[in-house]
């Protein structure tokens, strides 16, 4: 059964495996699809209705958590209605989550001192702070096989990371990670490996697509 929150189908890695598709398979690609998305620190399926309590910092730019931004039903600050017209999603601005106030700056909800940024102040995640409700992230396969109706945009890079991932996952099974093998001829040695790239269940091709993806969140 395919989830929401797979990043590719299953039909497309039992092909690169060459097996059947089966349950098995489906529950590979959402574990690994959930990999992709920790490694990547963000959720990718797309979400309506959204409630955000987002950090302001007293700049013009707003980050939200779930980019590309699709639409904004509407951002209150101190409880306030903020009119749609103050604020806009322009150019790269909504691919990368972000609000921009066409006047003045966002209200602070958080304080700086003592050589710490970034800690949460008395009005982030409160009513009176600045709340957004909207639209956004990625159509995922697993959102298209649920719904026909929709059509996929989540980008295909990802969706390939994803795939890779899954492969990685299914070929590994019962293999430990932390154990390094070499062979030259009739001789094989095999010796723990604590730097060895298999700890990792994103696969080093995976980890190159995925890079323009990886939010960095500032906390």
């Amino acid at each position: 059964m395919a989830s929401p929150a797979d990043l590719c189908l299953a039909s497309v890695v039992a092909d690169d495996l060459g097996i059947p598709l089966s349950p098995r398979v489906e529950s590979l690609v959402t574990a690994a699809s959930r990999a992709v998305a920790g490694y990547c620190g963000r959720v990718f399926e797309q979400g309506s209705g959204l409630v955000e309590y987002p950090a302001g910092y007293e700049r013009p730019l707003l980050l939200l958590e779930r980019p590309p931004i699709v639409s904004v039903s509407g951002v209150w600050e101190g409880g306030h209605l903020v009119p749609s017209e103050e604020y806009e999603l322009a150019g790269g601005l909504a691919a990368s989550g972000m609000l921009r106030r066409r006047l003045g700056v966002w209200r602070s909800t958080v304080r700086a001192g003592g050589g710490v940024s970034g800690v949460l102040g008395d009005f982030e995640g409160r009513e009176d702070g600045i709340r957004v409700v909207y639209d956004g992230g990625y159509v995922t396969p697993g959102q298209r096989a649920l719904d026909s109706s929709l059509v996929v945009t989540l980008p295909e890079d990802v969706q390939e990371a994803a795939v890779l991932t899954a492969v990685q996952l299914y070929r590994s099974r019962g293999v430990d990670a932390m154990v390094a093998s070499e062979s030259i001829g009739d001789w094989s040695v095999s010796y723990f490996a604590a730097n060895a790239e298999g700890k990792s269940p994103i696969p080093g091709a995976a980890q190159a697509l995925l890079a323009p993806y990886v939010l960095y969140r500032v906390s």
